[in-house]
């Protein structure tokens, strides 16, 4: 099974390097998912990261949470993007800062690691919806994670109402593959994870939708551009307060390998 989208797909369609620096505008500098920074840090904090930690950042973007977590916490960054533009602009990005011996980014499918018990934690905001095999996913993840080593996604969620035709359809442009934030800690409780936490965020995703559509109003975007990122964002927050979208914070972690069993 592969991703559900390519990186052909997401270079030549939502991430083009013109739409990546449009998101930037609204997110933040060197961010490319809700509430930017602030933001960022609060869920960083949710790992519990000490320094010299070896963590793996899946779908980095522009390297927003990898540059935080190098930098504030001190730990070793290995940044994982399908988006071979993200990777590019990121690491124009990381050559200005003083991170390079911390944080390495690669274009790559997350899917297709080898690594055995590398990394002490596995940190992902609001990527796993482009992924179709969410068992697989988590199979490799565990995988990939030490013995006892955390994992923190956000995502967005399928909500409490049934989707309507436009968020159906919205769903099918975008090549998404979205659930319930119940199903998605059933889907870890499956692939073996423990201590699984899960968050209903959608209050919170509120919130920063108004603050970002507050941003629009003085970000440096044309009219045009302007004008459709704020009915984009209109749309999301709709959807969210009719419950039909819903955004996901899940923690859980890798059983101590006495517990661990073969992926």
């Amino acid at each position: 099974m592969t991703p559900s989208v390519t990186q052909e797909f997401l270079d030549n369609q939502q991430y083009s390097k013109a739409a990546i620096l449009k998101y930037e505008a609204v997110f933040g500098h060197n961010f490319i998912s809700p509430g930017g920074e602030g933001v960022a840090d609060q869920f960083i904090s949710m790992l519990r990261l000490q320094p010299e930690m070896q963590v793996l950042d899946i779908g980095c973007g522009l390297g927003g949470p990898a540059f935080r977590m190098a930098s504030t916490c001190r730990v070793r960054v290995h940044g994982l993007d399908l988006s071979e533009n993200m990777i590019q602009m990121a690491r124009e990005r990381v050559a200005k800062t003083d991170l390079g011996d911390r944080v390495i980014l690669k274009q790559a499918d997350c899917l297709e690691l080898s690594a055995d018990a590398e990394y002490d934690a596995v940190h992902s905001r609001d990527v796993f919806l482009h992924i179709q095999d969410k068992q697989r996913l988590f199979q490799v993840i565990r995988q990939v994670l030490k013995p006892g080593g955390r994992l923190g996604f956000s995502d967005y969620c399928l909500g409490v109402t049934p989707p309507g035709l436009r968020f159906k359809a919205y769903v099918h442009e975008r090549n998404y593959t979205l659930h319930t934030i119940p199903e998605y800690a059933n889907l870890l409780q499956q692939a073996g994870f423990i201590e699984i936490q899960y968050e209903d965020r959608t209050d919170l995703f509120i919130t920063i939708l108004e603050q970002e559509l507050q941003n629009l109003n003085s970000s440096p975007l044309g009219g045009r551009d302007r004008a459709v990122l704020r009915q984009n964002w209109q749309e999301k927050l709709e959807r969210a307060e009719c419950g039909e979208q819903g955004w996901g914070w899940l923690f859980a972690k890798n059983p101590d390998s006495k517990h661990r069993r073969k992926t």
